[in-house]
């Protein structure tokens, strides 16, 4: 294959890069952690080297990541995420929101290794607490432990004093898989309400709850999982918010009337619906949700796996409808790259029923040392240094410049989000809104992906969800990749 040179490669400009690095040199100058007039927290690894916007000296993905891609292809199954099989690409390390490669290559993460990564690579302070927990205790059952428990305070400190009481897992679908078996032994029920465009996890009851790619062949799957529409205003685009909520609470209240067997055991929704469409769902929506429950005696769940732990601006997604849920189910972000799974409730709903029984609801390995030190470390380190503000500040300036920059792109219909939390809804046309196709969806992945930025959503919404540490040059470096591939893209499709 014939090579540019690596100075040459498709990268945003560098006229550009420096214009919009210039106009932001305050964000680079302040100390370490702190958070800039401009909304961003510095990058603390500054002084180590690692650069702050991406730095290619081979092209992407480099010949070391190919080899090392094609070998994990002849040791692990098929089915893994097609991001990782469309990029090709072998990571080494990270810093911040930078990653490198095999190859020495320094990329943005556009994705936080799939929205795990809020507090950045690399933490030191997650690094040390893991190290020092794994030189005391790794893992005795679930036998009481001082870290477990400091973990749970912390917790108990950024929740509503109604989430009081834990149950501990090893990945959010453990924690979906807990919240199913919370409901009915609380409630003596066995039918939930799920909705439409919801990603719950991949385990078999979590994947119950799941609508859409994933649950080819898999069946049959959990019995007494009924499924309604959520506001979604590309597939109500007649309606205006107030219409759609309207709309959504009628179609509830026929379901649960006509289809199930009696009372709900819950209902259980994401307060933004993240690989459904990146969907923040109305506040109104919610606070009827809240209403149907009281009446019902069901339990509200929100799956804040994707959205908790600041992604949203705040340190939940429900804090910007004030709803507040029966179960909080949390993972991804919150362990600082190590698994976790949580799920939190009232003392009188976590303690009641056959599940409340000894062994009942234990697990192996939920909630061991190792798991509660990183969490520990990375929710203490996310709010001393201003992450969640900076997630809020940073996000709007983000959202903003894709807007702006993506109005004349006919390949994106809209731009949507909370926090750093955005979707890009990627359409062959504006006018129709007909989703993007797969082979579209992956020539824009491989196109930001030559200009240094990582993304792991390979659906027609484009998820764009990195650390939380993010700061203005970075997203400003986001938005013109993202312009750029678009633009590209339109000359050879015209």
């Amino acid at each position: 294959m014939n090579q540019e040179p690596p100075d040459q490669r498709q990268r945003p400009s560098e006229t550009d890069s420096q214009s919009d690095m210039d106009e932001n040199e305050s964000a680079r100058r302040t100390p370490a952690g702190a958070v800039t007039d401009l909304g961003a927290v510095t990058d603390p690894y500054r002084d180590a080297g690692v650069p702050q916007l991406p730095k290619l000296i081979t092209e992407v993905p480099g010949p070391k990541s190919r080899d090392l891609f094609r070998r994990d292809q002849t040791l692990l199954a098929a089915g893994g995420s097609a991001g990782s099989l469309w990029s090709e690409l072998a990571v080494s390390e990270g810093r911040g929101a930078m990653i490198r490669d095999a190859d020495g290559n320094w990329l943005l993460d556009a994705c936080a290794g799939t929205v795990v990564m809020n507090l950045g690579h690399g933490h030191p302070a997650v690094a040390e607490a893991l190290g020092a927990q794994a030189g005391r205790l790794t893992h005795f059952y679930d036998f009481a432990t001082r870290i477990r428990g400091d973990f749970a305070e912390a917790l108990q400190g950024v929740l509503p004093p109604s989430l009081e009481a834990f149950h501990f897992a090893n990945s959010g679908s453990e924690a979906v898989e807990a919240a199913l078996r919370m409901v009915r032994s609380a409630t003596g029920r066995h039918e939930v309400i799920a909705f439409h465009n919801a990603f719950h996890g991949r385990t078999l009851g979590a994947l119950s709850l799941t609508t859409g790619a994933g649950r080819e062949g898999l069946g049959p799957l959990l019995s007494g999982v009924f499924h309604t529409p959520a506001p979604d205003p590309s597939a109500m685009p007649d309606m205006d918010e107030a219409e759609r909520v309207e709309a959504c609470t009628r179609h509830l209240e026929r379901l649960s009337s006509q289809l199930l067997t009696g009372p709900p055991a819950a209902v259980i929704i994401e307060p933004l619906q993240g690989a459904g469409g990146m969907i923040p769902i109305p506040a109104g929506f919610l606070e009827r949700l809240r209403a149907f429950c009281d009446h019902t005696g069901a339990l509200l769940v929100f799956d804040e796996i994707l959205t908790g732990g600041g992604r949203t601006g705040r340190m939940w997604a429900f804090e910007h409808s004030g709803v507040v849920p029966d179960l909080l189910l949390a993972g991804k972000g919150i362990g600082g790259g190590f698994p976790i799974g949580v799920m939190a409730g009232p003392r009188d709903v976590m303690d009641a029923g056959p599940g409340a029984l000894p062994t009942h609801n234990s697990s192996t390995f939920g909630g061991n040392p190792l798991a509660c030190a990183a969490g520990l470390a990375a929710l203490t380190a996310m709010l001393d240094e201003g992450l969640v503000e900076n997630a809020a500040r940073v996000g709007a300036h983000l959202m903003e410049s894709l807007r702006r920059r993506l109005a004349p792109r006919r390949g994106a219909a809209d731009v949507r989000g909370l926090g750093l939390a955005i979707g890009v809804e990627l359409v062959t046309g504006r006018a129709s809104r007909t989703p993007a196709p797969e082979d579209f969806i992956r020539a824009v992945l491989r196109g930001l992906l030559r200009r240094g930025v990582v993304i792991s959503s390979t659906g027609p919404v484009m998820r764009i969800t990195p650390p939380l540490c993010l700061t203005v040059p970075q997203a400003d470096y986001i938005a013109r990749a993202l312009d750029e591939t678009l633009a590209e893209l339109e000359l050879t499709d015209p």
